[in-house]
């Protein structure tokens, strides 16, 4: 029966120190807080003291921000929003990834569908002049090869300001 009772005391001295580390642990952390908290009001006020923008910041910082983050990204332990901006910058990458392969297969016209039947861009029907060349173009149903050059060089909304 004695034993029972020193080896309970044993468990409560061993729960008492843990809650004593982590109780540390917690105010250590607590600090953290307060001291990132006063370091954003002090950097407020710096900034409005010398007239620099938050941008110019980053800007200035931008190195050592880029480098701390490529360390970050195979670190399990690293923060939440790193794991999040890996995630983001992935799926941009793909999509970029995804736009350029489309670019070069179709000629820089979309896919419908992933058909082989490219969009072509919607012009109203009509007659188009280019301004460099003097070159006029009618549109029936379908554009012509030249306007469709002139889509690629200058952009849909430009040929379409070129309508007479």
């Amino acid at each position: 029966m004695f034993q029972e009772f020193e080896k309970i005391e044993q468990q409560i001295a061993q729960h008492q120190a843990q809650i004593q580390q982590l109780e540390e642990q917690r105010m250590l952390v607590e600090r953290k807080k307060q001291a990132v908290i006063a370091f954003d009001k002090a950097l407020v006020n710096l900034a409005a003291e010398y007239s620099v923008e938050e941008t110019d910041m980053y800007v200035a910082r931008g190195d050592q921000m880029v480098d701390w983050l490529l360390s970050q990204l195979d670190d399990e332990g690293a923060p939440e929003f790193v794991q999040s901006l890996k995630t983001r910058m992935a799926r941009q990458i793909k999509r970029e990834g995804e736009g350029g392969r489309r670019t070069r297969r179709s000629n820089n016209k979309a896919r419908v569908n992933g058909s082989q039947k490219p969009i072509e861009p919607k012009l109203e029907t009509g007659h188009y002049q280019n301004p460099y060349t003097g070159a006029t173009v009618e549109k029936k149903k379908r554009n012509p090869k030249s306007l469709t050059q002139w889509i690629e060089e200058h952009g849909l909304e430009t040929v379409k300001a070129w309508k007479v």
